[in-house]
C-alpha cells in the first residue's frame, strides 16, 4: 500500500502541474501530501452536547460544508441521497414532497431539526424537506436508529440535523455572491455574508431558484432567505437568535397518465427562534430555547374527492430548557424538559368548509448519562417521559456503548432503544380516511451492532453496522383509495456497510453498500419502495489545490412499489453524478456538473419519471 501511496499521489500531481504549464492554473502552489485522514470530528445530536463521534456509540453521518460545495448539492433532500441506510424518493419535479426511508422506518419516522430546533410537520408527518437550501449550512448531521429518548416522537428511524453558518470568531467578514444557470430553464442566484464585529456575530443568506423543468407544468420557483444573529451579553451569557423564511411556487403535474396543467402548490414558511446559552460554571452549561413557526400551503387547479383546492396553516410553538453538567472529566449528565404545541387547519376551498382542524400538544422531560469508564469504553443511558394531549403517555429509553480497542484502533459501538410515532393528522382525519378516534401510537424496538476499522495510519476506513427495528401498531397507504390501513406488526434489519480511502490530499474514495429487508409481519409482504441493495460511492480527484473534479453515482435495486398490476417488482435505477470546481482566484471559483449523466430512464415512483441529463455552470464571488 506504501507503493500505491507513493506512486498514485504524484500521478494526480503531475496531472495538476501539465495543467498549470498548459496555462489553465495560474500562481497556486501544489498542495502537500496529506499522510493521514482525520478521525471523525465532534458531532452534536447524537448526545445533545458537542462529543467525539466515536464515543455515542451512534451511527452518525456528517456532510459537511466541504462536501456540499464539492459536489454541488442545492438541495436538503439531493445531499441525503449519499447517507448509508437511507433511501431519499423524489417524484421526478423539484419542490414535490420527497421521501425519506430511513433504515427503512417511514418519512414521519425521521425528525428534522435546523440548528437543534424541530421543524414543524405537516399533515402527513413529514418536514418539506425538498424545500430546504443548502446554501449557508455549515453540516447535516444524519443520526440513524431510534432517538426518542432524546428527542420524543417521529423518531424511529432517527434525526437530520442541519446546522447553519455563523459569523463568530471570524476576525473580518466574508461576503460570497453567486450565479448558476443550466438545463430545464434553471437559474439561481444568491449572496451570503458572514461576520463579527466586538460581540456581535451574523450570518445571512438569500437565494432565488427558477426552473421551467421538464415536464408540463413542472416549473419551481422558489425565494428564500435566512440569518443568525449572535451577541455575547457577558463572558458566561450568549444570545442567538435564528431567522428563516422561503416561499416557494411548485406546479404538480401528476403521473404520466394525468400530466396536469393547472395544479399548483403555493408554500410559505417563516420562523423565528431565540436561544439564550448560559456557562454557569466551567462544568455546568445551560440552554433555554423558543421557537415559533409558521406554515401555510394553498393548492389550486386541483380536483376530485382527494385532491380539492385546499388551504392548509400549520403553526407551531416549541419550548426547551437544556441543562448539562460535566460531573467528572469523563462523565456527563444531560437533563431537560420540552414543551410543543401545534395547530394544523385546512380550509376546502372546493367545498368552502374547514374540514381538518386539529391541535396537539406534547410535554416531555428527559435525562441522559454519558460516561467514558475506562480508556476507549464509553456508556450511554437516556431516559424520556412524554405526555400527549390527544394520544397515550409514554416512556422511551437508550443504552449504547462503544470501545476503541487499543493499538488496533478498532471501534466497537452497539445500541438499543425503544421509540414510537404519534398519529399524523392525516391518520386522525376522516377526510383521508382517517379515524379521529386513534389514540395508539407506532411503538418500535430497535437495535444495532457495528464495528469500525481504520488501517494504514487512517488512510483507509472500513466499516459495517447491523441493524433491525421491531415495529407494532404501523400503517400503509394502500391502493386503490390510499387511505390509512393497520398493518399491525413489521420489521425492517439490515446491514450498512462501507470503505473510505485517502491515501493523500489529491485523491479520495468512498464506496457504501446497504442490504435492507423491510416486511409487513401481518400480511407477509414486502413494505413498498425500500430497495433490497442500494450502493453509493464516488472519486474525488484534485490535480491541484484548486481544482477538483468529482464522480459519484447511487444505484439502487429490487424494490417493490404499486402499479396498476398491484404491488409487484419496478425497476432499478442507476443515477450518475460529474461535478467540477476552479477556483480560478482568491475570490472567483466557476463550476459545473452535469446530473444523471448516463441519461438512465427512470421512476423513482411509477408512473413519475425522473429528469434526463441536466447540465449546469455558474460562477462565485468571494470578498
Amino acid at each position: 500500500m506504501k507503493q500505491t501511496q507513493t506512486s498514485l499521489c504524484p500521478a494526480f500531481r503531475l496531472a495538476g502541474i501539465t495543467l498549470i504549464s498548459s496555462g489553465l492554473l495560474h500562481g497556486a502552489d501544489t498542495p502537500k501530501e496529506k499522510t493521514a485522514q482525520e478521525l471523525p470530528a465532534t458531532v452534536i445530536t447524537a448526545t445533545k452536547t458537542e462529543t467525539e463521534a466515536d464515543k455515542t456509540a451512534s451511527s452518525i453521518t456528517v456532510i459537511d460544508r466541504a462536501k456540499i460545495e464539492q459536489e454541488q448539492y442545492r438541495l436538503l433532500a439531493d445531499a441525503l441521497r449519499i447517507v448509508p441506510g437511507m433511501t431519499v424518493i423524489n417524484p421526478g419535479v423539484t419542490g414535490n414532497v420527497a421521501t425519506v426511508l430511513t433504515r427503512g422506518t417511514a418519512t414521519k419516522d425521521t425528525m428534522l431539526l435546523i440548528d437543534g430546533r424541530p421543524m414543524p410537520f405537516n399533515l402527513a408527518g413529514s418536514f418539506n424537506l425538498e424545500t430546504m437550501a443548502l446554501d449557508n449550512v455549515e453540516r447535516v448531521e444524519v443520526l440513524r436508529g431510534p432517538a426518542a429518548s432524546l428527542y420524543g416522537g417521529r423518531t424511529m428511524g432517527g434525526v437530520i440535523n442541519v446546522i447553519t453558518r455563523s459569523g463568530r470568531g471570524l476576525e473580518k467578514p466574508e461576503t460570497t455572491a453567486f450565479f448558476e444557470a443550466g438545463s430545464y430553464g434553471t437559474f439561481r442566484e444568491g449572496v451570503s455574508t458572514l461576520g463579527a464585529a466586538g460581540d456581535l456575530d451574523w450570518g445571512f443568506e438569500a437565494s432565488r431558484t427558477d426552473i421551467q423543468g421538464q415536464r408540463i407544468n413542472s416549473q419551481y420557483q422558489q425565494s428564500n432567505a435566512a440569518g443568525k444573529i449572535g451577541y455575547q451579553i457577558a463572558e458566561d451569557l450568549r444570545f442567538d437568535l435564528d431567522l428563516r423564511y422561503y416561499t416557494a411556487d411548485v406546479g404538480v403535474p401528476g403521473s404520466t397518465a394525468v400530466n396536469d396543467s393547472d395544479n399548483h402548490l403555493l408554500t410559505e414558511f417563516w420562523s423565528i427562534s431565540p436561544r439564550l446559552i448560559w456557562d454557569t460554571t466551567e462544568n455546568w452549561w445551560q440552554t433555554l430555547t423558543f421557537s415559533h413557526s409558521h406554515f401555510r400551503q394553498v393548492a389550486t387547479g386541483f380536483t376530485g374527492l382527494f385532491e380539492t383546492n385546499n388551504r392548509v396553516s400549520s403553526r407551531s410553538d416549541w419550548l426547551e430548557y437544556q441543562s448539562t453538567v460535566k460531573v467528572l472529566d469523563v462523565w456527563t449528565i444531560t437533563a431537560g424538559a420540552w414543551f410543543q404545541d401545534q395547530n394544523i387547519t385546512r380550509y376546502n376551498d372546493s367545498a368552502q368548509v374547514l374540514d381538518i382542524d386539529q391541535n396537539q400538544t406534547n410535554w416531555a422531560l428527559f435525562l441522559q448519562t454519558q460516561a467514558e469508564v475506562l480508556p476507549g469504553l464509553n456508556l450511554l443511558g437516556g431516559l424520556r417521559y412524554d405526555s400527549f394531549s390527544d394520544f397515550e403517555d409514554g416512556g422511551t429509553y437508550r443504552v449504547g456503548i462503544s470501545y476503541r480497542v487499543p493499538v488496533l484502533k478498532t471501534l466497537l459501538h452497539a445500541n438499543y432503544g425503544t421509540a414510537y410515532t404519534p398519529p399524523t393528522p392525516q391518520d386522525l382525519t376522516p377526510v383521508f380516511g382517517g379515524n379521529p378516534n386513534l389514540l395508539d401510537v407506532e411503538r418500535s424496538r430497535g437495535y444495532e451492532i457495528g464495528i469500525e476499522q481504520p488501517l494504514l495510519d487512517n488512510q483507509l476506513l472500513l466499516h459495517a453496522t447491523w441493524f433491525r427495528n421491531d415495529i407494532r401498531d404501523t400503517y400503509q397507504y394502500l391502493p386503490p383509495l390510499f387511505i390509512p390501513q393497520a398493518v399491525g406488526e413489521a420489521t425492517t434489519s439490515g446491514v450498512e456497510s462501507g470503505i473510505q480511502w485517502t491515501p493523500c490530499q489529491l485523491f479520495s474514495a468512498n464506496l457504501n453498500y446497504t442490504y435492507l429487508d423491510a416486511a409487513d409481519d401481518t400480511n407477509n409482504a414486502r413494505l413498498v419502495r425500500r430497495p433490497r441493495h442500494s450502493i453509493n460511492g464516488g472519486i474525488t480527484v484534485k490535480p491541484h489545490n484548486d481544482v477538483s473534479v468529482s464522480l459519484s453515482a447511487v444505484y439502487v435495486i429490487d424494490r417493490e412499489d404499486f402499479t396498476p398490476a398491484g404491488q409487484a417488482d419496478v425497476e432499478d435505477f442507476l443515477n450518475v453524478r460529474l461535478s467540477a470546481n476552479w477556483r480560478v482566484t482568491k475570490n472567483v471559483e466557476v463550476f459545473g456538473r452535469i446530473e444523471n449523466l448516463l441519461g438512465d430512464q427512470y421512476e423513482e415512483i411509477p408512473g413519475f419519471p425522473a429528469l434526463d441529463t441536466g447540465a449546469y455552470a455558474g460562477v462565485k464571488l468571494r470578498f
